[in-house]
């Protein structure tokens, strides 16, 4: 099964921002407190770092949602940037197994 990806998925960022921050009426600021995190950290997120496994318990915590949400957004994001940036390469040089 090959998946074709036309644009890059949104970042967990964009999805923070547009998803969550909005419907609750957060800033950065305010958000960085919540987390437990400096602004910064937060900043960085928002525009366009990556997830990871701490930031995904802290968004799951605040949010009440799970980690495992977080870090799907960010594999869906890897991924969807992976198969827009390499998938034609990867498809020319990796040739599927054949049963024996």
């Amino acid at each position: 099964m090959s998946y074709k990806f036309q644009a890059p998925a949104s970042t967990v960022g964009e999805h923070l921002k547009e998803d969550f921050m909005a419907e609750y009426a957060i800033k950065a600021p305010t958000l960085a407190k919540k987390l437990g995190v400096p602004r910064a950290r937060v900043v960085r997120l928002l525009e366009g770092a990556a997830c990871d496994g701490d930031m995904a318990l802290r968004l799951a915590r605040v949010f009440g949602t799970t980690p495992e949400f977080w870090m799907n957004l960010q594999m869906l994001r890897d991924l969807s940037l992976a198969q827009v940036e390499r998938g034609a390469v990867i498809e020319a040089e990796a040739t599927p197994l054949q049963m024996a």
